[in-house]
This record gives structure tokens, sequence and C-alpha cells, in this order.
């Protein structure tokens, strides 16, 4: 029998935010058939002892990591269950975070981090593409770790496609990203071969933008600054509630050199076609290439366009 759900309830699909929660959302989602979000009850959507054990495994198996048999009925949310495992998560440090598996009958699509570095908005799309379509995100280096942020959209892409690779030797490969993530993608493209989508997204057709990164812009934040940045981000469920200051100081790293990046960037040559959503920017600099435009505004036409070009 299964323990009774507690006071967590569902109010509708909240997406991860941080490698952790996506990583568990993604076992749960392996473990349940279906995805859920981060504040859904383990149990109240049908999950049973059996269902708790492989969760446990898993986690062990990836963080090294024993937890006892009852800690899902502690805590029965992936939001609750990732405090426990934070402090364990350097392999989810790197570039390639695995969003949703797919169920193997096409390639996956691999999308690129926007300016402040984090993949969390995509699981949101990944959600409405449905749980067929496997994805990837690709992370900024040095958002979760101490190692220094890639300086160039050229080394981005460089880097990106060899971690693309190790997991996909060979196309065809569909790539996408907003912001500055566009312009990697448009590079990583640049550099595969068989590439049969690269679509440019206008980050808005995600989730609303973040007005304090926006800012940031015109008034660059101090160190006094980093605490009160936090407290927004989390007043507004952008990041969990044991995300360190630090944090923040590392997404400011790498939102500057993102920002610096996109600057000094000249677009490689590439005979493929663009597929744009929305109005996303930097497309000026591509006036070279076939762009194929998408007008789709929010309640999921995003999905609906990709899914069409997905296949």
């Amino acid at each position: 029998m299964n323990p009774a759900p507690d006071e967590t309830i569902n109010n509708g699909y909240q997406r991860p935010r941080d490698p952790v929660e996506i990583w568990l959302a993604r076992q749960w989602q392996d473990v349940l058939g279906f995805a859920v979000g981060i504040r859904e009850n383990f149990f109240g959507v049908g999950g049973n002892s059996l269902d708790a054990a492989r969760v446990i495994d898993a986690v062990l198996v990836e963080f090294g990591v024993q937890l006892p048999l009852n800690v899902l009925t502690e805590r029965p949310t992936v939001e609750r269950l990732a405090t426990l495992l934070r402090d364990h998560a350097e392999r989810l440090s790197g570039p390639l975070v695995a969003i949703q598996d797919g169920d193997g009958n096409r390639p996956p699509l691999f999308l690129v981090h926007p300016d402040n570095g984090q993949v969390g908005p995509y699981c949101r799309l990944a959600h409405a593409l449905g749980e067929e379509f496997a994805v990837f995100g690709i992370q900024a280096v040095g958002l979760y770790s101490d190692a220094e942020p890639h300086r160039t959209v050229p080394a981005m892409a460089a880097a990106y496609v060899d971690t693309v690779r190790a997991v996909r030797p060979t196309g065809p490969y569909l790539l996408g990203g907003c912001a500055i993530g566009a312009a990697i993608a448009y590079e990583m493209a640049a550099r595969l071969d068989d590439v049969r989508l690269l679509a440019a997204i206008d980050a808005e057709l995600l989730e609303p933008p973040d007005t304090v990164t926006e800012s940031w812009s015109h008034t660059p934040p101090g160190p006094w600054d980093l605490p009160g940045i936090l407290a927004s981000w989390q007043e507004r469920d952008l990041t969990p509630r044991d995300t360190e200051p630090e944090f923040v100081a590392r997404s400011l790293c790498v939102w500057r050199a993102n920002q610096d990046a996109v600057r000094d960037w000249r677009p490689s040559s590439y005979t493929g076609p663009l597929d744009v959503f929305g109005r996303p920017p930097a497309m000026a600099r591509l006036a070279a290439v076939v762009q194929r435009t998408h007008e789709c505004g929010a309640d999921g036409h995003l999905a609906d366009a990709l899914r069409e070009l997905l296949g």
C-alpha cells in the first residue's frame, strides 16, 4: 500500500530549476512512465514502493549516495529530494544535461543555453513536445563549477560539438537554442555533417524574461548585490531555496562571458537552412543564410511548430 500524499499538491507542471532537479525529474519520468513537475507527490501520481526503490538505486549509481528506503515518504517531491543530493552533484556540472530520454525512434534534440548559461527553461519545451522526443540541454561551463567559462562563440561551439559527438558520433543532428544559444548552435552546425534541423528560438517563447539579468547590461551588480539577486530569483521560483549566493557570482561571470562572446561573434559559413521561431536577436548577422520563419506565440505553439519539423 502506498503512503498517503502529504500536503504537496499538483498545481500543474513546474519545471526543474537546476541539474539535480532535471536529473531527478528524468528518473521519475523513466520510473513512472510520464513527466512530472518538481512539486508533484511521487505516491500521489501513482508511484509505489517498488518504484521508489528504483529511484533510490538510480541515486546510488549516479551520486554514490545510499538513501534510506523511506526517503520518498519523507521527501516525496523532486524539489525536496534534490536538497539531499546537491552536495554530491559534481558529475552534473558538465555541459551535457539529459532532459528527456525519448522513445529512441528519432534523433535527440540538442538545445544550447541562453545568455545566463542555464537549460532549465528547455524542460518546459521538452514537456510540451511530448515524452517520445529525446531532448538534451547544453549548459555553460563554469555555471555549476569553478571552471572558467568559454570566452568566444567558436570556442563554445567546438567544445559543445565534442560533447554532442560523445553521445551521438554521427548524424543526423537536431540543434537549437535561444539568445547566444542560437549563435552557438549555428557555429556547431557549421562544424557538423548531416544537420537536419538548426533552430533559432525567441527566448520569450519559452518563459517571461528575467528582468534582473536584463538589468545587468545597464547596471552591473557588485558583490553586495548578490544576496538580493538570489532572493529575487528564489521569490520568482527560478532557483531552489538552498542555492548559495556563490551561484549568482558564477552566473554573473557566465553572463559577462556570453555577452562579450556574442558581441565579438563573426558567423562562419553555413549552407543549410535556419528555422527561426519568433523574433530572436542577432538574426541580422545571418542575412546570407536561408531562413524559414515560423510565427508562433506562447501557449504551446512553439512545441507544435517544432514537432512538425522533428518528425
